[in-house]
């Protein structure tokens, strides 16, 4: 799938989202996902039989993948792994230093999504409200580099990224730290205060 097709694909799932949000409407991380298959399928061409919820990870024992699109003949297999990471009505959210911490685990467990040595795009999606969004702001927790990065710009992140950050955040992350290139592909914030990203995620050490 070429990248005019992806830009899309991303362009109208931001659409759809921001008029989500607008007219309020109640909304889950499925929800969201469900938005993403229907624009997958309408502007991206992909057949409704193609798109796979909760795939397993092939190198990560019990754990998933929220959405995976195997490689055909005529395109590239795709993965998505997606993040809504808004305030809960209990109040009872994890810290946000690992909040955060999980974001970049999110990331790296997409770096290792590699099943049968196929031709594969991997992309995070991050839907966020304004307690993480002014958190990721914030030049003093270092990381304004990964959340406030345009369409086309590129973040490495490594160990030595990691480490620099407090024992909570690298904790959450875990043991699965892979040398990647982030990718901006879309960069939104609303007017209902919710703010989305995409990257695309390149592993530079893996395979």
């Amino acid at each position: 799938m070429n990248d005019a097709t992806i830009d899309e694909i991303l362009q109208q799932f931001a659409r759809l989202l921001e008029d989500r949000f607008s007219k309020q409407v109640y909304t889950t991380e499925d929800s969201i996902r469900c938005t993403l298959s229907y624009c997958l399928t309408t502007y991206g061409e992909i057949h409704p039989s193609d798109v796979i919820f909760e795939y397993p990870h092939p190198l990560i024992p019990g754990a998933e993948v929220d959405t995976y699109i195997p490689q055909r003949s005529e395109r590239t297999g795709l993965v998505f792994e997606l993040n809504f990471d808004r305030e809960i009505p209990s109040g009872r959210n994890l810290p946000r230093t690992q909040r955060a911490g999980k974001v970049f685990a999110d990331i790296f467990r997409l770096a290792l999504f590699e099943p049968d040595n196929i031709n594969l795009r991997r992309y995070f999606i991050y839907v966020t409200d304004k307690e993480m969004a002014t958190y990721f702001q914030n030049p003093s927790n270092q990381l304004n580099d990964f959340f406030n990065q345009m369409p086309g710009e590129i973040l490495k992140i490594d160990r030595n990224y990691t480490e620099k950050h407090p024992n909570s955040f690298i904790k959450a992350i875990g043991n699965d730290i892979i040398d990647c290139k982030v990718v901006c592909c879309l960069n939104r914030d609303f007017e209902s205060e919710i703010w989305v990203r995409v990257y695309e995620i390149e592993p530079t050490n893996f395979r």
